[in-house]
């Protein structure tokens, strides 16, 4: 008897195929589809992040690039991260799951025509769909947009803003004119830089984080949208939602007892902290508690805790591990910024996220987020309206509402990482779609 679902070309079919009853075609489509469900998911493409400082705990650009690195990876990207040495101290840093990643030593960086010859290398055994580089820092750029031109890779220059910022450049110990030189330079540079980029290739592309700028506001927005260059983009930063979790920052740290508001960030110039304290100090605020987050100790940190004595307002806490910062955010009547520098910082999204409200200084495309006090100016008179307003509950739950609604409208992953996702199918397929998974992308992306 003949036997079922032979071939009559038996011999030119691998034994795996010959079927030779319904027994054996059940145990072979048994071990197909078991063996096929434990296949890795299919890569969408490879792309490289690079990032002069990549560790979260290191500021908004580290931060802003960790989470791109750890989302994109999620999505079954294969990401790899190129950054400087990781020097940090803390072994909590350690602690955090990261893409593979590789380091630059300084001694390369230094050497151009030695570096060039690396990247060069290093993109033709990594082969990456796109090349993703954070902020306008000069670390490795230029070089890197020669090998990405050479190796026909799509190059995408994500803006954290441009410092363009008047303070950024003026000091009373420079000479007479010189820092109101190198400020009204500032502006030529950054249009050299945007310029620079769009035409080293036609598959190169900006990143800028919201469609907002002025002449000394988000300039490099500005710059582009009054060229009108063709190949930019507008995508916001992202962070995942902070989670409420059982109160126990304020018991930990005896915070309990009066408001607290709070300041995420590195101590600095450019973050202002010290002209905050000596604001506060002019002021008639009392019974406030401003509460210093800070992630390295250094000496502005020192002239910080000079500056406060021993006032009972004031308190700083260095190197808290992640988990304890959100829950600070979470704890805290406001979170504040007091920078004459920023763009769209992560601290007040996560604040937005969690419906915390905010108050800050008109600095870069703050005045577009919702659910916070955009400051007039610096000055202690503005500071305490600001901050007396935010002791009322009702004020701080209607902001914070409205924070909420704009995160989860415009800043939420999913929402971000679909736009990024249809950004990186475009460069990589000309039609601009997954193969066999159109519903990913959105057709039409909703403006925010």
């Amino acid at each position: 008897m003949t036997p079922p679902y032979r071939s009559p070309d038996k011999k030119q079919i691998p034994h795996f195929y010959r079927f030779h009853g319904p027994e054996q075609f059940h145990k072979v489509s048994l071990f197909y589809f078991f063996f096929s469900s434990t296949l890795p998911p299919v890569s969408k493409g490879r792309v490289l992040i690079v990032t002069y400082v990549f560790p979260p705990e290191e500021g908004g650009v580290g931060m802003a690039a960790y989470e791109m690195a750890r989302s994109l990876s999620s999505l079954d990207w294969d990401i790899h991260v190129l950054t400087r040495p990781l020097d940090s101290p803390d072994e909590s840093f350690r602690s955090h799951q990261y893409s593979p990643l590789t380091t630059l030593p300084n001694t390369l960086t230094k050497d151009s025509a030695r570096l060039r010859e690396y990247l060069d290398g290093f993109l033709k055994d990594f082969r990456p769909d796109v090349i993703i580089y954070h902020s306008w820092a000069d670390w490795c750029r230029e070089e890197l947009l020669d090998a990405a031109r050479d190796s026909g890779i799509p190059f995408f220059l994500r803006s954290h803003g441009a410092a363009t910022n008047f303070r950024s450049f003026f000091r009373f110990n420079y000479p007479p004119f010189f820092g109101l030189k190198k400020w009204l330079c500032s502006f030529f540079q950054v249009r050299r830089d945007i310029l620079n980029v769009c035409r080293k290739s036609p598959l190169n592309r900006l990143v800028f984080l919201d469609p907002y700028g002025t002449l000394f506001k988000s300039f490099d927005y500005y710059c582009a949208s009054r060229s009108k260059l063709a190949h930019y983009s507008c995508i916001p930063n992202t962070f995942p939602a902070l989670k409420r979790t059982a109160p126990f920052f304020r018991e930990k740290y005896g915070l309990s007892s009066a408001p607290v508001f709070t300041c995420p960030a590195g101590a600095s110039m450019r973050k202002r902290q010290l002209l905050f304290i000596r604001h506060v100090k002019r002021s008639r605020l009392r019974h406030i508690i401003f509460l210093f987050l800070i992630p390295q100790h250094n000496a502005y940190a020192e002239q910080m805790e000079q500056a406060i004595g021993d006032d009972p307002r004031f308190r700083i806490l260095y190197r808290l591990p992640r988990l304890e910062v959100e829950a600070a955010i979470m704890e805290s009547d406001a979170v504040f910024l007091y920078s004459y520098q920023e763009q769209q910082p992560l601290s007040i999204l996560e604040a937005m996220s969690c419906g915390v409200p905010w108050f800050a200084p008109d600095a870069g495309a703050l005045s577009t987020l919702e659910g916070g006090i955009v400051l007039k100016n610096t000055s202690p008179s503005v500071l305490e309206k600001a901050v007396e307003s935010l002791t009322d509950e009702k004020t701080r739950k209607l902001l914070g509402s409205k924070g909420r609604r704009q995160w989860e409208a415009c800043f939420a992953p999913d929402a971000v990482n679909q736009e990024w996702e249809q950004l990186l199918f475009s460069s990589i397929r000309p039609e601009g779609k997954p193969p066999f998974a159109s519903s990913i992308v959105r057709e039409h992306l909703p403006t925010c």
